[in-house]
């Protein structure tokens, strides 16, 4: 709804209904359902050849109600099928005459105004009919790794508005009778500069829907369609209580956050504001900082998208996921025109690890200090997880002739925000998915010139603190087989300062990174039998990249990338020294870090008991001379 300052709110409440299915039927009934909606991810993932899609599983897909409400997600990206909601819904308000919802059409949409996550983020969705009855949607959504604009893969570099950026396609009706238009299926493709990737994918996320609407067509055959009704029906009311109840457990009061998008140029500020009463959550993000010209920018669907995620992964990992009754408890407010609301033109292509993500770390923060002020949940808090995901596409000319183009997504192996009881999942990924991975590195090196010479958990890269956040990953490769990889696309967040924030005294992860050795002795090293594992090793020109920007990597260069870690618990002094020591064993701590920063000396490979005691009291006395 609008409201007189010119914000924007959502709010809902849920239908009054007289239920027929005894409890055992409706679970019967409701994993059903659920395992239709994994069954076409399946699908789609086992005909994508993208391992952008069937390794790393940056995809997902939905149910929906008739009206385009999102009731059964699948275990993967959870913003990719929560913003289906606002794409459906587009159409029916829009499209019910003209060009009609028919069974058997398809329809195709990457527009962030509409509803994508961002332009990248190409969905594909359908009604589901029974007996001429509209009485579901299913849609399903794949990371494109190029769909065309002025510079390669997802993030367009340099743009200064929307117009600078991917083609845009408002939902289209791609397809009639379960079939592809040719003519529209060859204009989409022709944008690409990868068009046999995108053409499969496209139609594995077509064979997916055509998969989940004939297994729900038969499900109603069997039990009937009122019985599908109520069952659908009654997964969103079911969330919905379960969801107000646990919030009615836990206390009121107010909560807030801020955090920064540190492009090359400007410092944008994300804020939010929570409040709990009763059984209701409002989040107010009014105060960011007005919307960029284009790239960083997120879109109202990707704010609800995002906000979804986070209150899901932290609020409801003992309900089944259902966005749409969630949803109703829930009031958001946002300015438009704002960094994470943008106004048209603004442009969205970093969206997902720019503006949007800055809203699941905004939402997190807050939802864990809540959680941590309620004895009953304290132990469900966290500090923030992985706070941004740097980008790494890659494009040329192969060894063998031919044009590649790849995203790199080692670095979605982040650290996990540490819990009041334990330390952070180290590599643990983010609090996007349940189901994120990364790539075999031999897939990589099959599909791109590339050869790695290590991928490995990073020293110090976890937040101190009592409890320690997850150590983040890092990668390091080469060129092979080529002279040149002549474009590399890399962006990020949080480099000039770290997004992975500890909570109650915790500090935070590293940042991201990257950066090359140029005219590297590397291949010197290869042929005196060595395999170097740090840039330490090597010599050459150390070339640091700032945010966001565009390269070439030659044949003797080396590059490396660090993604953030998790943020620590409560202050590092008061870790347990015998814990530090593991991590210092494991090489997940640094000497120096534990001595410094820990306050934990060792000697002759154990603790030092009287040394740590000594130097805890000493940083303790020299940050109250330094406050």
């Amino acid at each position: 709804m609008d409201t007189s300052d010119g914000s924007t709110s959502v709010a809902s409440g849920r239908r009054e209904a007289k239920w027929r299915l005894d409890a055992i039927d409706f679970e019967i009934l409701r994993h059903k359902l659920w395992s239709i909606n994994d069954e076409a991810a399946t699908v789609m993932n086992l005909i994508s050849a993208s391992t952008v899609a069937n390794e790393v599983k940056d995809m997902n897909c939905a149910l929906m109600t008739p009206e385009g409400d999102v009731f059964v997600i699948g275990t993967y990206i959870a913003m990719h099928a929560i913003t289906l909601t606002a794409m459906v819904k587009f159409v029916r308000e829009h499209y019910s005459e003209n060009p009609g919802i028919r069974e058997g059409d398809i329809f195709l949409c990457n527009d962030p105004y509409i509803g994508a996550c961002h332009q990248s983020d190409v969905a594909v969705f359908s009604p589901i009919f029974h007996d001429g009855e509209l009485i579901a949607w299913s849609g399903l959504v794949i990371h494109q790794v190029d769909i065309g604009g002025p510079v390669e893969g997802s993030v367009q570099v340099g743009a200064k508005s929307i117009y600078g950026e991917q083609p845009l396609w408002p939902p289209v009706k791609i397809g009639e009778r379960g079939e592809l238009r040719k003519d529209l299926e060859f204009q989409y493709l022709r944008m690409s500069r990868l068009p046999r990737l995108t053409a499969l994918d496209l139609r594995a996320k077509v064979a997916a829907n055509l998969t989940a609407a004939s297994r729900i067509r038969a499900l109603v055959a069997s039990y009937g369609l009122e019985t599908f009704r109520e069952t659908m029906h009654r997964i969103v009311d079911t969330a919905e209580i379960q969801f107000r109840a646990m919030l009615r457990e836990l206390p009121d009061g107010r909560w807030a956050h801020r955090c920064y998008l540190d492009t090359n140029d400007e410092v944008y500020r994300c804020v939010c504001y929570m409040t709990k009463r009763g059984d209701r959550l409002s989040f107010d993000f009014s105060e960011s900082s007005p919307q960029a010209p284009a790239v960083f920018n997120t879109t109202r669907p990707g704010l609800e998208g995002r906000l979804m995620t986070a209150v899901m992964a932290y609020l409801c990992y003992d309900i089944g996921w259902c966005p749409a009754g969630v949803l109703r408890a829930l009031d958001i407010h946002s300015k438009k025109g704002t960094i994470v609301d943008a106004e048209w033109p603004g442009g969205c292509s970093k969206a997902t690890t720019a503006g949007s993500w800055a809203v699941d770390n905004l939402v997190a923060v807050c939802v864990g200090k809540m959680l941590a002020a309620s004895e009953k949940y304290r132990f469900a808090s966290m500090a923030g997880w992985m706070g941004a995901q740097p980008t790494d596409d890659i494009f040329g000319m192969s060894q063998w002739g031919t044009y590649f183009g790849g995203t790199i997504l080692d670095q979605m192996g982040g650290g996990g925000g540490a819990r009041t009881f334990k330390d952070g999942i180290d590599t643990g990924g983010f609090l996007c998915s349940i189901s994120i991975a990364i790539a075999n590195v031999e897939d990589y090196e099959f599909q791109y010139p590339i050869l790695y010479l290590y991928r490995k958990q990073l020293c110090d890269s976890g937040g101190p603190g009592k409890f320690r956040g997850g150590a983040t990953i890092t990668n390091c490769y080469i060129p092979h087989n080529v002279e040149e990889i002549p474009s590399k696309v890399l962006s990020a967040n949080g480099v000039s300062q770290p997004e992975g924030v500890g909570i109650f005294g915790g500090y935070p992860s590293c940042t991201n990174q990257y950066a090359f050795l140029r005219d590297s002795n590397v291949r010197r090293l290869f042929e005196a039998g060595t395999i170097p594992q740090s840039f330490e090793e090597m010599e050459g020109r150390l070339d640091v990249q700032p945010a966001i920007v565009k390269v070439s990597m030659a044949k003797d260069d080396v590059y490396r990338i660090v993604s953030s870690g998790g943020g620590g618990y409560l202050d590092p002094l008061e870790r347990d020294p015998e814990l530090v020591r593991r991590d210092v064993v494991a090489g997940l701590v640094s000497v120096e870090c534990a001595r410094d920063v820990y306050g934990v000396v060792f000697k002759d490979r154990a603790v030092d008991e009287r040394a740590t005691v000594a130097r805890r009291d000493a940083i303790r006395k020299a940050r109250l001379r330094d406050a």
